[in-house]
Parts: C-alpha cells; structure tokens; sequence
C-alpha cells in the first residue's frame, strides 16, 4: 500500500509542476484564447491519463493483496486440516494398539 501512496504523491507532483510550467509559460508568452484553450485542453488530457493510471495502479494493488490474503488463509487452513489429519492417525493407531493389547 506505500508503494500506492508514494506513486500518487509523486504523481500529483509531476502534475502540479507540469501545470505550473504551462501556466507561467502561457502567461508569459502574452497568450491568447486560442492557446489558452489548448493549454487547458492539454492539462485536462494529461490529468485524465494520470487519474487512469492511478486507479490501473490502484486496481492493480488491491488485486495482488486479495491474492495475498487468499493464498495465506488457504495455507493456513491447509495447516488446520494437515494438523487435524495427523491428530486423528494418532488417535486411531491408538486405538488399535489398545485392542490389539486385549485380545492378547
């Protein structure tokens, strides 16, 4: 989950920068309407391309933890019945070492 955090923090870095750059070069350029409008249009672009990245990003992180999760409850439950399986032989051979000792 930090590797998430860190990747949406420098993320929205990377954009805060980029929009800080196009606005001080568009301003400074004494710009029009016209490339005001393709600025703005190029910021939207690029914010829409880093909010799917995230959420690829974020989809991606909460798969690989259910994965996480599953696989550790499998194997623990795989444990219990390898524990139970072993328990219940001791029991039996128990058991029959009991009767074989009476009949004798």
């Amino acid at each position: 989950m930090f590797t998430l955090t860190s990747n949406i923090v420098r993320r929205t870095v990377q954009l805060s920068v980029a929009a800080a750059v196009l606005v001080t070069a568009s301003v400074s350029a004494q710009a029009d309407e016209v490339s005001l409008s393709n600025t703005l249009n190029s910021l939207e672009q690029n914010i829409a391309q880093a909010s799917q990245e995230m959420i690829s990003t974020a989809k991606q992180e909460f798969l690989l933890s259910l994965q996480t999760q599953i696989a550790e409850q499998v194997y623990e439950v795989n444990s219990s019945l390898a524990q139970v399986s072993l328990v219940g032989t001791e029991e039996n051979n128990t058991a029959i070492a009991a009767k074989t000792a009476e009949n004798k």
